[in-house]
């Protein structure tokens, strides 16, 4: 069974990979590309997607592509915030997974890109991923645009191939930069000319404001979550210590997180929307709060961009690169980082091996008390 297991697998990658795209080349190779008809390729997590959205209203005002077709690829959980606040700047979206990597729709992909048939292609992103690079490479087009930056993501072998893959590289600037200020630099770079964004910002939700704290104890890696049992003391010590009330959110496959944080809490005053909201309904409520308590996390971003205050519970990771955020960005978030964890002086690179457990209730609650004084 292992043997003819081992030989679909083999035909599978052969036709997703291999063939499919070849013949793909094959029929769209003579076409012509539309001039004007521009294709950014952004498949990240949504906290990189809203450190990158405001640049796509960037680009489609800017001199040089304000007579462009403006088109995304993105990843698939961006799609409720990307159709429903950036359909004014996008002219049409396509959707991608990191598992399609051996899947059949990537294949439709491949197709539905092909038929684009854009004349340039951006991927503008500082830690490229060779599964990216290869769908930049199999799509036609007259101008191939992407990053020269690091290997975070990929070794060094990949990139150099990757490398060859575009017609040219932005050169990402200064090492030591918040991905936000590197996005800008990158996008500047392309566009030719100045952008005066200082920070992330969203614009047009329907905020009600609620008078709470909302916490998101979710997060895709499970090393980067504060335990449920500190966040469960840290809710009943804000609910009774300091009169508040707390909405608890998370992801739709966090519900659990959800449940054990909020057993034996008042739904008086906790309210646990965890696996419940939309990520433009999760904006809308971080929105409306008085501070948001989180993990390192799409919600502290989402919080920046909407002048929320911030307390960020983090182990460290890529410090500085994503949190924290320098003062001349954002001033109102708080980055609480294990006692054991010490930036290095390579801090953008480097991975923490710090435990989020060693991070202290009394440091949080004490951090939203005086956060909370002044609010």
């Amino acid at each position: 069974m292992s043997f003819i297991k081992s030989v679909k697998n083999k035909f599978k990658f052969l036709c997703i990979r291999i063939i499919a795209p070849a013949l793909l080349n094959c029929i769209f190779v003579f076409f012509r590309r539309k001039e004007k008809t521009l294709l950014v390729v952004k498949p990240d997590g949504i906290g990189d997607y809203i450190l990158f959205r405001n640049y796509l209203q960037f680009l489609k005002t800017s001199a040089k592509f304000n007579d462009h077709k403006i088109f995304l690829l993105t990843s698939i959980g961006n799609k409720d915030l990307a159709i429903n606040m950036d359909s004014l700047y996008v002219d049409g979206f396509f959707w991608h997974s990191d598992g399609y990597f051996m899947k059949w729709k990537l294949i439709k992909l491949l197709a539905d890109l092909q038929a684009l048939k854009a004349d340039t292609i951006i991927y503008p992103t500082y830690s490229r991923k060779f599964p990216v690079d290869w769908i930049v490479h199999q799509i036609k087009a007259t101008n191939k645009i992407g990053v020269d930056g690091d290997t975070v993501n990929q070794p060094l072998s990949f990139k150099l191939k990757g490398d060859k893959y575009y017609t040219e590289l932005i050169n990402a600037g200064d090492k030591y930069l918040h991905e936000f200020d590197r996005n800008k630099h990158i996008f500047e770079a392309i566009a030719g000319q100045r952008c005066e964004f200082t920070k992330p910002f969203i614009n047009g939700l329907n905020i009600a404001h609620n008078e709470s704290v909302v916490i998101f104890a979710g997060g895709s890696d499970s090393a980067k979550r504060w335990s449920s049992e500190n966040f469960h003391q840290l809710c009943r010590q804000l609910i009774s210590k300091l009169k508040i009330n707390v909405i608890l959110t998370g992801g739709i496959d966090e519900s659990a997180i959800g449940d054990d944080i909020s057993k034996g809490i008042s739904t008086g005053h906790l309210s646990n929307k965890t696996g419940a909201l939309s990520l433009v309904e999760l904006c809308s409520v971080i929105g409306g709060s008085k501070l948001l308590i989180s993990n390192d996390s799409v919600a502290v971003h989402i919080a920046v961009a909407l002048n929320i205050p911030v307390i960020c519970i983090s182990k460290g990771d890529l410090y500085g690169r994503f949190i924290p955020y320098p003062k001349t960005i954002y001033n109102k978030l708080d980055n609480i980082t294990p006692k054991s964890f010490h930036p290095a002086t390579d801090k953008y690179t480097q991975w923490s091996s710090s435990a989020m457990n060693e991070i202290p209730i009394e440091d949080v609650f004490n951090a939203a008390q005086s956060v909370l004084k002044y609010n």
